[in-house]
């Protein structure tokens, strides 16, 4: 039996941060500032934020610990879903959107608490300097492979991904309707069912304002474009309020390649943050029409 002490990826500490805080550089890609900087919620936090706005939190003595209510969701749904595709098995994982790598630093805790190699991870970001000033101040202990390249750009035919199947697929590139139709369209969706190997599973954080009036149609994308519109094998997991329109927030959807069975969306449930609401299959697919019911009573 193989004890926690006696394996060498978790007794390899993550590294400690270079660099003293605050750093800032400049993104030539949307002319903003990227900032690092201590983060006074906790004692080892991080917070990365871009012209002022806060993008992403790490915890750097624990990247297993999770700070948002969307990130710990995704995590559920990546212990849950395809035998933990993501962090059991962890082979392949794709990461669009970069931010602080809070979930590829969550990936790579996760394998090696496991007993596991480190996964092949790649991490896509729009900005050239983003990844590589995260990384230079926050390193990981194995650095993912980057790619500086539009999603959207990406994943078309002779795009840097074309080709290429991952055993998980995390999307966190947009957090309202200001998102590019590139990249919210049915093509997309399909396209990043398309690059999902078998047994994997797609996961997409999304975050709008009461009424839903972005997330819910591009929900309805991804159920038709990346699960060919079989609800059973979709599932979104979020705070009760904000599933019910009432107020702001984020939810998170999954795609699988098979139907999702109750006993993941149970745990995915039971992971919290609570009060939440997990919805799949024929509850997902009454939920979306009742929102459309709604919207065409406007």
């Amino acid at each position: 039996m193989v004890h926690p002490e006696e394996n060498p990826a978790a007794r390899t500490p993550t590294p400690s941060p270079p660099h003293t805080l605050p750093r800032s550089i400049g993104l030539s890609g949307s002319g903003t500032l990227a900032e690092l900087r201590a983060d006074d919620l906790t004692e080892a936090g991080v917070v990365l934020t871009i012209d002022g706005v806060e993008q992403s939190h790490v915890e750097t003595d624990d990247p297993g610990w999770l700070l948002h209510d969307y990130t710990v969701r995704i995590g559920a749904v990546l212990d849950a879903l395809g035998d933990g595709t993501a962090s059991t098995r962890g082979r392949r994982v794709l990461h669009l959107g970069a931010g602080a790598l809070t979930l590829p630093r969550w990936v790579e805790h996760r394998a090696a608490e496991r007993h596991l190699p480190a996964p092949e991870q790649i991490v896509l970001d729009l900005e050239p300097e983003l990844m590589d000033f995260v990384l230079e101040t926050l390193p990981m202990r194995t650095r993912p492979h980057t790619i500086v390249a539009d999603a959207a750009a990406a994943l078309a035919p002779s795009g840097a991904l074309a080709g290429r199947h991952h055993d998980a697929v995390v999307v966190d590139l947009f957090n309202s309707a200001d998102a590019p139709e590139a990249v919210t369209s049915t093509q997309f969706c399909r396209r990043l069912g398309a690059i999902v190997a078998p047994g994997g599973v797609l996961v997409m954080n999304l975050g709008d304002e009461p009424g839903l009036a972005f997330a819910r149609p591009l929900i309805s994308r991804l159920v038709s474009g990346a699960a060919a519109g079989e609800a059973v094998r979709c599932l979104v997991t979020a705070p009760a309020d904000v599933l019910e329109g009432a107020v702001a927030g984020n939810l998170v959807v999954a795609v699988a390649d098979a139907p999702i069975r109750s006993r993941a969306a149970e745990a995915i449930w039971a992971a919290g943050p609570h009060p939440c609401e997990v919805l799949s299959g024929h509850e997902l697919q009454v939920w979306l029409a009742a929102q459309e019911g709604s919207a065409n009573q406007i």
